[in-house]
């Protein structure tokens, strides 16, 4: 099926009249509000690979993504940081492409790219003049099935690895913190790591596991290529097919994922080098296509991420116990996790300010909130979503991952259709559900005596 859209100054006429009415003022539970239609193209090869479309003739470049469906949560017990690992690998040359190549290909003709693993998705993306198309689709493709994994090359890449763990997580206070807490938190899962992984499995994975691991999930099922900018579609269809249609699918087992449930809070005290107390409260959360994830989201910025949010306001400005608090909330095609961290004035603190964080959740349900309070966030999370549309590639970001994820690239359509709907009671029955003591970990990282 191919989806045509509005042409993109009309698409922008468009988001330029939603904003204006977010910005008048008034409730916006009074309107129904939505964002147009990305303009899109799509089709697929008999092998699975599924390609998106957005064109954009303003600018003559073009930028490639392609999305592989692995990450973190895919990872076996003993090999976790194998996605990052490969990730770093498919950078060391394929049977075409020696070592550096890559690099030269794509900075000679005046490109750049990266690549980023995540806990549930890894992509490789190149933005390069519109006449160089061919060049970025002939790469992805070579490296999607002739990658060379050669010994020498890893362990040089073990060491980078190595490096980017200790400055990203050993010497940074609260991710270190938070991967103490996670591995706490979900002892068996997937989730209990972070997306680098432990130094012991860095130190232990072999070019046999990376090669395993390349085989099993680098395949054109479990793809999704987005083509953006100054292109067309007839072009990127047969220079797909070209290069990509020799290809098989292959059967893709993944571990299975799983979340215990849990029946009490857990707690514990995590000692490291800092000047100042960090508590973090981790609860599990649904997946990102879940009905709830909107609601959560919502609930976040009124209890903690807005300037007037609910836990600012008392014990930051009011009752001067905490410096700084925060939130945000991992939202994965698995159930993830929100994390709600407060910063104390002072160790002996942690504990009025747990006291007093879990009296404002209490208040919430005894007497709910303000209309008014959630319209103002509904606003905010409404103009960062129409914001997010005006680059043609963020808007193919958000159709790939709509697809790789939850098999619907109008997946956003979705998320404004459910913020639209949320009402006060589903904030209640959000906090009810979620944000009980009983559902969390909380760790308090306090400083080496």
């Amino acid at each position: 099926m191919t989806k045509y859209g509005m042409k993109r100054s009309s698409l922008v006429f468009l988001v330029c009249v939603v904003i204006a009415m977010l910005l008048g003022g008034g409730s916006i539970t009074a309107i129904e509000v939505s964002i147009p239609d990305i303009p899109y193209s799509v089709f697929a090869l008999e092998n699975g690979l599924k390609v998106y479309v957005v064109e954009d003739k303003s600018i003559p470049l073009v930028e490639l993504t392609i999305y592989y469906k692995v990450g973190a949560i895919d990872e076996e017990k003993g090999l976790t940081g194998i996605s990052h690992f490969l990730e770093h690998t498919m950078f060391l040359g394929t049977k075409a492409l020696g070592k550096g190549q890559i690099d030269q290909l794509i900075t000679g003709v005046g490109g750049h790219f990266n690549a980023v693993t995540s806990n549930d998705v890894t992509y490789y993306y190149s933005e390069v003049p519109s006449s160089m198309l061919e060049l970025v689709v002939a790469m992805e493709a070579d490296r999607m099935g002739n990658l060379v994994i050669d010994p020498i090359e890893v362990e040089r890449e073990r060491e980078v690895i190595r490096q980017e763990r200790r400055s990203s997580i050993e010497n940074n206070v609260f991710t270190a913190g938070l991967e103490q807490i996670q591995a706490a938190a979900f002892p068996n899962s997937s989730l209990n790591h972070q997306v680098i992984g432990w130094m012991d499995d860095i130190n232990n994975i072999t070019v046999d596991d990376l090669t395993r691991f390349y085989e099993t999930y680098y395949a054109p099922n479990n793809a999704v290529m987005v083509v953006t900018g100054d292109v067309e579609l007839d072009e990127v269809r047969e220079l797909t097919q070209r290069y990509f249609g020799h290809y098989s699918s292959v059967e893709i087992n993944r571990p299975e994922f799983l979340i215990e449930q849990q029946s009490e809070e857990l707690k514990l005290e995590i000692k490291l080098h800092t000047n100042v107390p960090i508590t973090a409260m981790l609860y599990p959360i649904p997946a990102g296509n879940h009905q709830d994830t909107m609601a959560i989201n919502v609930f976040l910025n009124i209890l903690v991420n807005n300037a007037s949010s609910r836990i600012k306001q008392e014990l930051q400005k009011m009752q001067n116990i905490i410096l700084e608090t925060g939130a945000f909330s991992l939202e994965m095609r698995e159930p993830g996790f929100a994390l709600i961290y407060v910063v104390p004035s002072s160790v002996e603190l942690i504990d009025v300010a747990q006291n007093a964080f879990d009296t404002e959740l209490a208040r919430i349900i005894s007497d709910g909130i303000d209309q008014v309070e959630l319209d103002v966030v509904k606003k905010a999370v409404l103009k960062n979503l129409i914001f997010s549309q005006r680059e043609s590639s963020t808007m193919a970001t958000t159709i790939a991952i709509g697809s790789l994820r939850f098999d619907n690239p109008d997946f956003y359509q979705e998320q404004i259709r459910m913020l639209n709907e949320l009402t006060v009671s589903d904030i209640i029955e959000i906090v009810q559900e979620y944000f009980t003591p009983e559902n969390r970990t909380v760790g308090n990282i306090v400083p080496i005596n």
